[in-house]
């Protein structure tokens, strides 16, 4: 008799005021067995991942946003689990406010390349 194993897949999110893009890194993602959550609001991504600090295993999000930017957001949700790695990704080159140092993607991204990133990170 087979049992049922549960595999717990990684947890990631998805924070960009861009729908479009949210939804297809967010499908993207999904085909490839990650657990998927998208925002478009910084705002409720923090107050998401607050309520679950420790379920997320990525933060992939958007440099420049309405409310938060994501250096902020994801300064924010480090200090609500330290452990979270975090990708910023922007049309910018240079962006301020940087200062954990988070890894930089410039858009437009590849779809290979922004999988090959969340391997770096997700093992």
């Amino acid at each position: 008799m087979l049992s049922s194993i549960n595999i717990k897949k990684p947890s990631i999110i998805v924070v960009d005021d861009e729908h479009d893009l949210v939804e297809l890194f967010s499908e993207i993602l999904r085909s490839d067995g990650y657990d998927v959550h998208a925002f478009t609001d910084p705002i409720s991504a923090f107050k998401h991942v607050k309520d679950t600090p420790k379920k997320y295993s990525l933060l992939i999000i958007d440099y420049q946003m309405n409310k938060l930017n994501g250096c902020d957001l994801g300064i924010k949700i480090k200090e609500l689990n330290n452990s979270i790695e975090v990708i910023l990704i922007s049309s910018y080159e240079n962006i301020q406010g940087n200062r954990l140092g988070f890894e930089l993607l410039n858009k437009p991204i590849l779809i290979q390349t922004l999988l090959k990133k969340v391997k770096t990170y997700i093992k």
